[in-house]
């Protein structure tokens, strides 16, 4: 059996992420958008909830490799999500003062159980 690659991997988090996002309520607007400006950054999933753009971060974790998924996201990653979600606005042509929130979705498997959690709000 052939290993999974770090993308395929991420891709299975966040589709988990989705499922479980569009369970309470939220709609898919677009996946693993790409900075063009700022290179490096991308946003993992962005969603909509009544009139508010939701940036979403996906930590996904498996049997504990690397830590557990709240210990991923850090001060140097919501700054970068913050710049890609701007340029993400100008570029699909949005009001800058249109309601938005950062939110992330951390999920660990362990054997066989999963822990999903949602954080609405990773700037508070």
């Amino acid at each position: 059996m052939k290993k999974k690659s770090s993308k395929e991997i991420g891709n299975v988090g966040e589709n988990i992420a989705v499922k479980y996002l569009e369970g309470l309520g939220y709609v898919l607007i677009d996946r693993n958008w790409r900075s063009g400006r700022f290179g490096s950054g991308e946003i993992d999933i962005i969603m909509t909830k009544g009139v508010v753009i939701v940036f979403v971060e996906v930590k996904y974790r498996r049997q504990g490799c690397f830590g557990f998924a709240s210990q991923s996201i850090d001060e140097r990653k919501k700054s970068r999500l913050y710049d890609t979600a701007n340029e993400y606005l100008v570029t699909k042509g949005y009001n800058l003062n249109i309601d938005c929130l950062f939110s992330a979705v951390l999920i660990d498997d362990y054997n066989d159980s999963r822990s999903i959690s949602f954080i609405e709000n990773i700037f508070i």
